[in-house]
């Protein structure tokens, strides 16, 4: 009888895993979560060149998982994080502003250079807080748009917290994604920090399958804006020109008679700001047309950065 050859004994494949940082969020998510999120780097610097008046530049520095705890250990304290509501999921992230960015874009609002060198770490003041709100305001309509290829959101009931410690949203242990987008500019550099819990994200990320996503940025966006141009183009919204502008004290406005002639802090050469709605959109100067009705020329369209400093300006 023929010898029978011994099975060869194989060693058995051990993969290692951590269990401290589970990997919830496959590579191809993390992949499109950073490729969707390039777009907010992008916007993000045309806010903040906006808000600072200067060439601000804006990358994506890293997007990770990891622990809700060390997320929060991360943060500086006091910090100026913003908690909020990302509809309509039913969850809650977390986006931080490093205080090196927070000092220079406040510095620069009020005429400095924009740098955060030799300021010490304290809480934000009530003026430096609503300075933050402002360019808030802007990076949440970003922060939409980031979302809007994949899901339309609604960012909801926004809290400003200084104290890390009080931001209870989710459980020590829970995994996060970490997004996190260095600020640069000549005098002030900085991360801001978006960070999304994964139990929020959970039910996006069937939506984040990278074919998914780059069928819908080539196809279906078009479609889209031309569907949203045809629901607009009957919309009415309210336009007004602005010729002149001027501040008086109250006590001289209350003697103001029939017939009293103000003068102007706007030059007269100066085109006016033509708004629509409460944004100012266009420049513009005064008109007489064939039938001799006053009206006003649109002479230039702003960009969005001029906007935003005619703005700073009209506060």
């Amino acid at each position: 009888m023929a010898d029978q050859k011994k099975p060869v004994a194989t060693e058995p494949i051990v993969c290692s895993y951590d269990f401290k940082h589970p990997a919830r969020v496959n590579r191809d998510q993390l992949r499109t979560l950073e490729n969707l999120h390039d777009n907010f780097a992008r916007l993000l610097s045309h806010t903040f060149s906006g808000a600072m008046q200067a060439v601000v530049d804006v990358d994506t520095a890293f997007v990770d998982q990891t622990t809700y705890r060390e997320f929060i250990m991360s943060l500086s304290n006091p910090s100026c994080s913003y908690q909020f509501a990302l509809g309509p999921t039913s969850g809650q992230a977390i986006i931080d502003i490093a205080m090196p960015v927070v000092f220079g874009l406040v510095d620069r609002v009020f005429g400095g250079k924009g740098s955060s060198q030799g300021v010490d770490a304290r809480q934000l003041s009530q003026v430096e807080m609503g300075v933050c709100a402002r360019v808030l305001k802007r990076m949440v309509a970003d922060l939409e748009s980031t979302w809007e290829p994949i899901l339309p959101v609604e960012i909801s009931h926004i809290e400003l917290e200084t104290n890390p410690e009080f931001m209870q949203i989710t459980a020590a242990s829970e995994i996060v994604i970490l997004l996190a987008f260095e600020v640069n500019s000549t005098h002030m550099s900085g991360l801001i920090s978006p960070c999304y819990p994964f139990f929020t994200l959970e039910s996006i990320l069937p939506r984040l399958g990278q074919q998914s996503y780059v069928r819908q940025e080539r196809g279906d966006l078009g479609a889209l804006k031309r569907k949203n141009m045809e629901r607009l183009s009957n919309t009415t919204v309210p336009v007004r020109a602005e010729f002149a502008r001027a501040r008086i004290r109250a006590a001289a406005a209350r003697q103001v008679q029939p017939g009293d002639v103000l003068e102007m802090d706007t030059g007269r050469q100066e085109p006016a700001v033509i708004y629509v709605g409460d944004e100012p959109k266009m420049l513009g100067v005064p008109f007489i047309n064939a039938r001799g009705v006053r009206t006003v020329k649109v002479s230039e369209v702003l960009t969005p950065e001029r906007e935003e400093i005619i703005r700073n300006r009209m506060r």
